[in-house]
């Protein structure tokens, strides 16, 4: 059995890597599972084809911490890998399928709404799939948006509206409670990441938009009980990554086109099994008897 620490992790999972691991995570052959929360974490069981694992991540704010540890067919651990690095990663990776799926081959300018710990891969993902010559990034503490910027080499701005109105991929990481732009500064042929908003009193982006929007989820459940853009919007998606996947819907004719993520247990299982397969490659990581 085989650990992957943070720093062996992402040697290992590239982003690209990670992106192909989300196809089989939104697949068919999959289960997803409520997350529960007892004490101070949050416990996430998932299957990917014969593979099942599990996350167990610390809700205590400013203190990430937890694991992913994946199984075989016969029940025997493959391997654990750092939570937190590994959320981080697989939430990037999934907005850039669904970029990938939905946003016009043109789009060259993103905006993004954040500098936490999502953001660097959230950028990387999109640039992983669009050719992107300008990031415009937004947050409430300018210092924060300043060093962001010089680190991705993108541009800080002050008004988030002027950002969204200025590029074709628009990707939101906050823990907002009320929206960050109005709607009128949503242009034609803007495609939203929002993957902020994880609760329903939680939200990113404008009702109107959400109506508007082609709106397209992870997992149906999940969204129907945590996705606050659409609760609060009163609004169903019209499909998920995976109906996408299939080809059973199109995005054929969509004036905006708007990924909800709240993230769900298959995506950790998919891009750790891709991990630690790619690790026993290299031979990195700490192997552990088990």
């Amino acid at each position: 059995m085989r650990y992957l620490g943070p720093a062996d992790l992402r040697a290992a999972l590239p982003m690209g890597a990670a992106i192909e691991a989300m196809v089989a995570a939104f697949g068919d052959d999959r289960e997803v599972p409520a997350r529960v929360q007892i004490g101070p974490s949050l416990f996430m069981p998932g299957r990917v084809g014969e593979i099942t694992g599990i996350k167990v991540v610390s809700t205590v704010p400013g203190r990430p911490s937890g694991i992913v540890v994946v199984f075989d067919p016969s029940g025997h651990p493959l391997g654990l890998v750092d939570g937190p690095t590994l959320t981080a990663i697989r939430t990037g990776a999934g907005a850039g399928l669904a970029t990938r799926l939905l946003a016009r081959p043109g789009a060259h300018t993103m905006a993004m709404l954040g500098c936490g710990s999502m953001a660097a891969d959230q950028v990387a993902a999109v640039r992983e799939v669009r050719t992107i010559e300008q990031v415009l990034v937004w947050s409430r503490s300018t210092a924060r948006a300043e060093a962001f910027a010089a680190q991705i080499g993108g541009v800080a701005v002050d008004d988030p509206a002027s950002a969204v109105s200025a590029a074709g991929i628009v990707t939101t990481a906050t823990p907002a409670l009320q929206p960050l732009f109005e709607d009128t500064a949503v242009q034609p042929g803007t495609h939203i990441n929002a993957i902020g908003s994880f609760a329903p009193h939680m939200v990113e982006v404008p009702q109107e938009t959400v109506r508007r929007a082609f709106v397209v989820v992870d997992e149906v459940s999940a969204a129907a009980r945590e996705a606050g853009d659409l609760i609060q919007a009163e609004r169903e998606p019209d499909a998920t990554l995976g109906d996408l996947l299939a080809g059973r819907i199109g995005s054929s004719g969509a004036d905006v086109t708007l990924f909800k993520s709240v993230g769900i247990a298959s995506q950790d299982v998919a891009a750790a099994v891709a991990a630690l397969a790619r690790a026993a490659e290299q031979g990195s990581g700490v192997e552990i008897d088990g």
